[in-house]
């Protein structure tokens, strides 16, 4: 797909083309024709790097309409004319005068006048440019190009904002406008264009055209209305980042970096390193415990990859601690190197602290190798990466312009990263959210931890990650200790693959079946928040490691304080998701190093995180919770590890609209504490999927069929981010900073003059835009130690305010212990995990 072969010459439509501007920076001037250039440079580099015309091969051939060769081209056309038209509009006098400072000495009659918008002019015209070419098509194919138009025009409307409903936000605008556009197409075509010489023509802006194509619209596929999804967010993500990169370059009068990726070193330094060398020179006989068991789920999980590369899909699933996080790294470095076009590889996790935990563990894999420098962390509280070995070429605005664009379009060939992120990109409707869409092709994705997305969705992830994974040519690793078989819920089961073709010779494996005894005494005692504190001084006394899961954190943090009033021979500490970035590293390099504490915990201990305990109770909640809570009891499988279960405070308050705390799948019943104790959840989530598959048949809100067709046939974007959204807001938060000082590995930080820092930062308009992003995301990762965020019904003395953040300059008052005191923020329904 060459661009000069499709574009159109804007020169032969634009009077005095070099009197129009789409840019000002200073006294630089930049016509629209300079852009628009720039722009289609980008263009061709994304479509050379992402082997973009295989993608758009693809998404025609779903679309199930068999188009023709010369209809394919076509379809390239208006595509690659979305980017050439999409600030076409900004010939609006109204614009060039007001935006641009550019007096084009016309008079523009008020009745007509088009404000200084121009981006739905821009689709407006480019309707009107190709309705010749498409009123003389055939009735089928013709309603196709039209739905096409349409759509190409709605993303050109969206380009400089978040994207909202195809429908009712942008075909009832365009239709209703249509006279004033036609009127001012007329006015301007005597002055600055020669398009569109009989405005009237553009006949396709019809209601009942429009009433047509949603008819047909709404008898369509899954599959079609997918790919249709697909391509409009492919569409934006391409325009935005083209334009983003060519604006870029005028300001900056130097080109963006954008590099095909050769994973040769990477996968040669992975393949160098002791513990690789050892797993592939050993004989599997040789090796005892549980290294055994480690090393043939790796070789086996290769081997099955191997022979099924031409799969979309794979499920790793096996016990916890046997190594899945290695496993998946030579598993994504393999399909890189043997699979066609593949070009980065995503890590996805739950928490920011498995962000970490996992960077860490790269990091040791490479042992501080340049390998790291190819490696980006992408979440809410990591730094933007620079790189500074750029510095030679690039001025110091150069280095952090490129820095901001890396991180906004995922230019890394290796990301760590959060399940929000991600799906924030898969589906958000922001403008932000799709930079780095386009960047997902030909990408492998690796989800971790899938069974703590929200239940209610699993249909639709299933179905919307296959169908990704067909357009974009992405491969998915999905992996867990607990894994439901998410392909009873897909539409189409095929191109999918078990990594373990018969796991339970692993779960049934001693090592890991009987590494942790089960005790379920305390289930149904009354005062058990009593009993348990008597538990835990008399087992305090045998010197272990000793931890307690309670799933509401206003129920932790009471029992962590009553803990605290005893005399105990050993440390107690508390964890929670409330504790600072500090203060949970403090934690958990503690819970390492020692061999005598307990350590109090809320959910955010269960999935994940690296700390090898002896003896554990937990208050019950859903099953997969329970078995991923004993995953940190006798990790390494060397001691003899127990855990006791009790039942305090209510699931069905915390995991709202979630089938797993039912009473039936709980430890309450006996069939659940056998599949525990077997570990046989295939049973488990199959009764599971098949109440999730009833409940999206019911004729409601929850209806599959209904979101496909009504929602993502429609390209209603607001409605789809918010049911794909992995976090509902359930509860209105504002953030606090409290200033106070504190200390990691002997350095210090001062919250105040941090503080002062940002403020400073936010005040400097001189700053070059790129750089000052950079330094606020390094000032923010370093406000992470001092924030909190707290229910906006507590009650609290702030000194400042800037945006949703309250800023509190003696925050040591509000701390114990160097944790949050929540006994003077809580309201009475807080409820923290």
């Amino acid at each position: 797909m060459r661009v000069n072969d499709y574009a159109v010459d804007l020169r032969k439509y634009i009077k005095n083309f070099d009197k129009i501007y789409a840019h000002i920076d200073g006294c630089q001037k930049e016509t629209i024709i300079e852009h628009i250039d720039l722009c289609l440079k980008y263009l061709n580099e994304i479509i050379d790097i992402k082997k973009l015309d295989q993608v758009i091969d693809k998404i025609i051939g779903c679309s199930g309409w068999n188009l023709k060769d010369e209809n394919k081209d076509l379809f390239f056309k208006l595509f690659i004319n979305t980017v050439v038209f999409h600030d076409i509009g900004k010939i609006n006098p109204k614009f060039q005068n007001d935006k641009m400072n550019n007096d084009l000495k016309l008079n523009l009659p008020i009745e007509r006048n088009y404000q200084s918008k121009h981006s739905l002019l821009s689709s407006y015209l480019y309707i009107g440019y190709f309705s010749d070419v498409i009123n003389i098509l055939p009735v089928k194919e013709k309603m196709f190009f039209i739905m096409i138009l349409y759509l190409n025009a709605f993303i050109i409307s969206r380009h400089h904002s978040f994207v909202n409903n195809f429908d009712f936000d942008f075909m009832n605008d365009i239709i209703s406008e249509n006279d004033i556009n036609n009127n001012f197409i007329n006015w301007i075509n005597n002055y600055i264009v020669i398009m569109l010489n009989d405005a009237s023509k553009v006949e396709l802006i019809k209601s009942r055209t429009w009433k047509k194509i949603k008819f047909k619209l709404s008898k369509q596929s899954t599959d079609f209305d997918i790919t249709l999804y697909t391509y409009s967010r492919l569409l934006h993500s391409i325009l935005v980042a083209c334009d983003y990169y060519a604006t870029s370059e005028f300001k900056n009068k130097r080109g963006i970096k954008l590099e095909s990726v050769c994973f040769d070193d990477i996968i040669d330094a992975y393949n160098s390193t002791n513990l690789i060398r050892t797993i592939r020179n050993s004989n599997l006989d040789e090796i005892v415990g549980i290294n055994k068991l480690r090393t043939s789920i790796f070789l086996e999980a290769e081997h099955n990859l191997i022979n099924n590369l031409d799969s979309n899909v794979f499920y790793l699933e096996a016990p916890t601690g046997s190594g899945k996080s290695n496993t998946a790294l030579n598993l994504s470095l393999q399909l890189v190197n043997r699979c066609e076009n593949l070009d980065k590889i995503i890590y996805v996790y739950p928490f920011n602290t498995l962000v970490e935990q996992n960077l860490e563990n790269l990091s040791m894999i490479f042992n501080g190798s340049n390998i790291m420098n190819q490696v980006a962390t992408i979440n809410s509280v990591t730094p933007i990466k620079v790189d500074d070995e750029i510095s030679i070429l690039y001025s110091e605005n150069e280095k952090y312009q490129q820095a901001l664009l890396d991180r906004q379009f995922m230019n890394y060939p290796i990301i760590l990263t959060t399940h929000v992120s991600l799906f924030d990109t898969m589906f958000g409707n922001n403008r932000d959210s799709t930079f780095g869409f386009y960047q997902l092709i030909n990408s492998v994705i690796v989800l971790d931890e899938i069974q703590s997305y929200r239940i209610e969705i699993w249909n639709e992830i299933i179905i919307f990650l296959k169908q990704y994974a067909k357009i974009l040519n992405l491969k998915i690793i999905i992996m867990s200790a607990t894994l439901p078989n998410l392909e009873l819920l897909a539409l189409d089961e095929s191109n999918s693959v078990e990594l373990l073709k018969n796991k339970e010779i692993y779960y049934q494996n001693p090592i890991f079946k009987n590494r942790v005894q089960i005790d379920y005494s305390l289930l149904g005692l009354d005062n058990i928040e009593d009993i348990l504190l008597k538990e835990i001084v008399e087992k305090s006394k045998l010197n272990k490691r000793i931890m307690i899961e309670f799933i509401s954190r206003k129920t932790a943090d009471r029992f962590y304080r009553r803990l605290k009033c005893i005399n105990l021979n050993c440390e107690v500490l508390f964890i929670s998701g409330l504790d600072s970035v500090i203060e949970r590293k403090k934690i958990i390099n503690k819970v390492r190093k020692s061999s005598n504490l307990v350590l109090v915990a809320t959910q955010v201990i269960e999935a994940g995180v690296d700390i090898d305990m002896d003896i554990g109770y937990k208050d019950i909640s859903k099953l997969d919770s329970e078995e991923q809570f004993m995953g940190r009891i006798n990790r390494s499988s060397k001691n003899n590890g127990l855990v006791y279960f009790f039942d305090l405070d209510s699931a069905s308050k915390i995991y709202k609209n979630d089938e797993r705390i039912d009473k039936r799948f709980t430890l309450k019943t006996e069939e659940c504490r056998n599949i525990l104790e077997t570990k046989d959840f295939v049973s488990y989530y199959n009764e599971l999927l098949d109440i999730i598959e009833l409940i999206k048949k019911e004729n409601n809100e929850n209806n599959l069929d209904s979101f496909f067709r009504n929602q993502v046939g429609m390209l209603n974007y607001d409605k789809i981010a918010l049911k794909m959204n992995l976090i509902l807001n359930t509860r209105d938060r504002i953030t606090i900073y409290l200033a106070s000082i504190v200390y990691d590995d002997g350095t210090s930080f001062n919250g105040k003059e941090i503080w002062e820092s940002y403020e400073e930062l936010l005040n400097d308009n001189d700053m070059d835009y790129s750089k000052k992003i950079v330094e606020l995301s390094k000032i923010k990762s370093k406000m992470n130690y001092f924030t909190y965020q707290v229910d906006r019904n507590c009650k609290f003395d702030y000194d400042k305010q800037i945006g949703d953040i309250y800023y509190i300059e003696e925050g040591a008052k509000y701390l114990e212990d160097g944790k949050l005191n929540m006994a003077i923020f809580d309201t009475e329904n807080e409820l923290f995990i």
